[in-house]
């Protein structure tokens, strides 16, 4: 009996070890989903600012799992390079906006 109780033990502690090493996806829900809508309508986006902003996305997504190999140097390059690149699709008002959104997002994150 005691060898089945620590049989079953190992096997579910290691089954919980597996479990660990698996990514979790992380999926963007509902309310952030709404967010980024309210950001694109707050920032005032011309048609053509959209078309550009959806060529980065498509290009940033292309790339994402060249991104998991990359190192944390690298992927922070890789990030601010794509956010110099909305940056530069922004007049000055949109840019100015931006900056309010992200700090606003980072103090978000903070807590």
């Amino acid at each position: 009996m005691k060898k089945l109780i620590l049989a079953l033990t190992i096997s579910l502690l290691l089954n919980g070890a597996i479990a660990q090493d698996k990514p979790v996806k992380r999926e963007v829900s509902t309310e952030e989903k709404a967010k980024l809508r309210e950001m694109r309508k707050d920032l005032n986006l011309s048609e053509e600012q959209k078309v550009k902003l959806k060529e980065i996305h498509k290009e940033h997504k292309a790339t994402k799992e060249a991104r998991k190999t990359m190192s944390t140097e690298q992927r922070k390059a890789e990030h601010l390079a794509t956010k110099a690149k909305v940056d530069n699709i922004l007049n000055n008002e949109q840019g100015a906006k931006m900056s309010e959104i992200r700090k606003k997002r980072r103090e978000y994150r903070k807590n």
